[in-house]
This record gives C-alpha cells, sequence and structure tokens, in this order.
C-alpha cells in the first residue's frame, strides 16, 4: 500500500516531555466530552513509546473516570510496571486539570511461535461488495474524517440486539502493528455502548412522552489482540449486547479481517442512566 500521513495516526502521537511523561492533544466531536477512544488509543500510543524492543500488545483494560476536557490537553503518565524475559506491562495515567480521568493497564508480548487457532466468522461481505460496487453513499458519523464505515441496516445483522458494521481508516498507515493497534483501539470504542441500547425502546419520541432523558458514558473497556492485520483494511465489527441493570449495559465485540478471521475481542460497560427531563444537568458518573 501506497504509504501516506494519517491524520489520525498524527492526532494519536504524543508529545514526550519527560522519560515517562506524554502530552496528547484533544479534539472536540460536538459531544461535549472527549471522545472514549482517543484517550485510550493514546494512552496504548504513550505505553508503546516506553518500550526498547518490538513487544507487541496484546490486551488493555480501562477505566474511564472522568468527562475529558475537549479545549484542554491530556497528560499522560506511564508507570513501567514489568519488564520480563517475554512480557512487560505498562499503567498509564490520563490527567487533565491535575485530575486523574483514566487508567489503563497493558500487557505487551514479544512475538512468538505457538498453537493456532481461529475463530471464523461468517461475515456479510455481500453487503459489503454492494455498497462499494454502487454510488450508495457509505454511512458516516462523527468519526468519518478519519474512517469509512458502512452500518447494515436492522433488517441484515445477524442478531436483532446487535450493532454490525464495516470499517477502515481513510488514509494509508504504516506497517508497524503498533501503528494499527492504537487505531483499532480508538475506534473499538464506536458501537458498543450503541449495542447495549437496542434491547430497550429509548427513542427520542418515547423518552419526551415519559418526561425522560438518556445519560450514556463508557465506564470501562478491555480488548484482546489476537493477530495481524491492516487498520486501513476493510474489518468488520460485531457488537452484542449481554446484560443492562443498575443502571449499567454490558456488551461484547469481535473484530474480523475480511476473509473471516477474528483479530480481536472486546468488552465494555457503560452507563446507561434516565433521569427527569427538568433535573439539573449532573456529571454522567456523579
Amino acid at each position: 500500500m501506497v504509504s501516506s500521513t494519517s491524520p489520525l495516526l498524527d492526532f494519536l502521537n504524543c508529545e514526550a516531555l519527560d522519560k515517562n511523561l506524554f502530552r496528547g492533544q484533544s479534539r472536540d466531536f460536538k459531544t461535549g466530552q472527549v471522545f472514549g477512544g482517543q484517550v485510550l488509543g493514546q494512552a496504548i500510543k504513550a505505553a508503546y513509546n516506553t518500550l526498547d524492543d518490538e513487544r507487541l500488545i496484546h490486551s488493555a483494560h480501562a477505566y474511564f473516570l472522568l468527562r475529558g476536557d475537549v479545549d484542554a490537553p491530556i497528560i499522560y503518565e506511564v508507570d513501567r510496571s514489568l519488564d520480563g524475559g517475554s512480557f512487560s506491562n505498562r499503567r498509564v495515567v490520563a490527567i487533565q486539570h491535575g485530575r486523574q480521568i483514566f487508567h489503563l493497564s497493558a500487557s505487551f508480548q514479544k512475538p512468538e511461535q505457538g498453537l493456532d487457532h481461529a475463530n471464523l466468522g461468517d461475515l456479510p461481505t455481500d453487503a459489503l461488495r454492494s455498497v462499494l460496487d454502487s454510488s450508495m453513499p457509505r454511512q458516516h458519523d462523527f468519526q468519518s474524517d478519519y474512517f469509512e464505515a458502512y452500518f447494515l441496516p436492522d433488517d441484515k445483522v445477524s442478531d436483532e440486539h446487535a450493532v454490525q458494521y464495516w470499517f477502515r481508516a481513510k488514509h494509508a498507515l504504516p506497517d508497524a502493528q503498533a501503528c494499527h493497534h492504537s487505531v483499532l483501539a480508538y475506534i473499538s470504542d464506536m458501537g458498543l455502548l450503541r449495542a447495549a441500547l437496542n434491547p430497550h425502546d429509548v427513542s427520542k419520541k418515547r423518552l419526551e412522552a415519559k418526561g425522560q432523558r438518556l445519560i450514556m458514558a463508557s465506564l470501562d473497556h478491555a480488548i484482546w489482540f489476537h493477530r495481524e492485520f491492516r487498520a486501513d483494511q476493510w474489518l468488520f465489527y460485531d457488537c452484542r449486547s449481554q446484560s443492562s441493570s443498575g443502571g449499567r449495559g454490558f456488551t461484547y465485540g469481535r473484530i474480523y479481517r475480511e476473509d473471516g478471521v477474528l483479530i480481536a475481542s472486546t468488552a465494555q460497560e457503560g452507563l446507561l442512566r434516565l433521569r427527569p427531563k427538568d433535573r439539573p444537568e449532573d456529571s454522567p458518573k456523579d
């Protein structure tokens, strides 16, 4: 693939302030808060900057503590928890205005050969081909500057409570897997909470009739990377709701290459809180 500059990769790159201290920039996507995938992707990029060899991330577990300020940079403090013979562990704390807004624990492994089994998905590649081969505009959302995406309509998804879509980065990425990991982590936050809403009737009309409003926010997020992939080639994201209770929704996701091979898995719990419409605005996590 022809090399080119990726605005998303530039956005995810963090400026080194000291040995274990980095600064990332924020962007306003008109949501009133920092996109969770941004903090996740930048934190993983900051952690990668502290590795001395070619170890690759295989799992990351994050907690979103406070709503991020889109008008302020984010400081990432990396703790080098472990550098063993095969594995390294990093803990990253994201800070704004002197307060911790995010925690990440990530594990990295030196590449090695081992037992190999891949879950193969029966993917709706016909839906993707029909969109690419026609003049039909691809569906976009607030991440359309960075990604091409096609969300399957409700009558095409394999489960009534699922959110499923094809996506790829709009600009070519370097070959280094570390770049693709941070990009995939970034977009992995999109779709999971939407899937958590699918079993419920929370349409604008119904909420207005009941005098309610819905508050949503990511609480925690996990991602496991299973094998190599390219985020600038088409990938399929299958997001499914598992449980809703106590003002929270739990979902999991599976990400596949176009050949049907599973390349990553995700899980997320998010806030799904109903509040009276006339109640004063509060912080989502208060």
